[in-house]
């Protein structure tokens, strides 16, 4: 096991979603020296009560997730999605979003962003992930998460950051 990065984020819904989907949710969550999650995301996963919010839980028993009793609701922007840029903004963290809106915001206020597919490809390269760059786009669109072609192949394998 190598050691965890200095890297502080916050996640928004759809990232925990899609990397417990793909079945990686805890072993990206070890990328990251100290990870939070506002209660505005919590209330979301929640709604559902499946096996991703199920899984969830069981992480956040276990301290490697800290939730923080945030929640805000921006104009245009989801309650998760808002929330953790709140979250990232207080605590000066980056944020883990993947819609274009709430992305775009948070960098207008002056946070880090990165998205899912940083965290997948830092997890390919890292032999975690060991599908090959196809399978995993596949896999993500079985998931509900769309991501241009084009987009995904110049993050994955061009290494351009998202």
């Amino acid at each position: 096991m190598h050691t965890k990065s200095s890297l502080r984020v916050v996640l928004d819904t759809s990232v925990v979603i899609v990397l417990s989907k793909l079945g990686v949710l805890e072993k990206a969550l070890n990328l990251f020296s100290d990870v939070e999650v506002p209660s505005g995301v919590l209330e979301e996963l929640e709604r559902k009560k499946d096996e991703t919010y199920r899984e969830f839980m069981r992480i956040v028993s276990r301290g490697m997730v800290h939730i923080e009793d945030v929640k805000k609701k921006f104009p245009r922007l989801g309650l998760g999605e808002s929330s953790a840029i709140l979250l990232a903004l207080m605590k000066g963290k980056i944020v883990v979003l993947d819609d274009k809106r709430a992305r775009k915001v948070a960098r207008e206020l002056g946070l880090q962003v990165i998205g899912t597919l940083s965290i997948l490809k830092k997890l390919h390269d890292d032999g975690v992930l060991t599908q090959t760059p196809d399978a995993v786009y596949k896999r993500l669109l079985e998931t509900g998460f769309y991501v241009d072609k084009r987009l995904f192949k110049k993050i994955f394998l061009e290494g351009a950051t998202d």
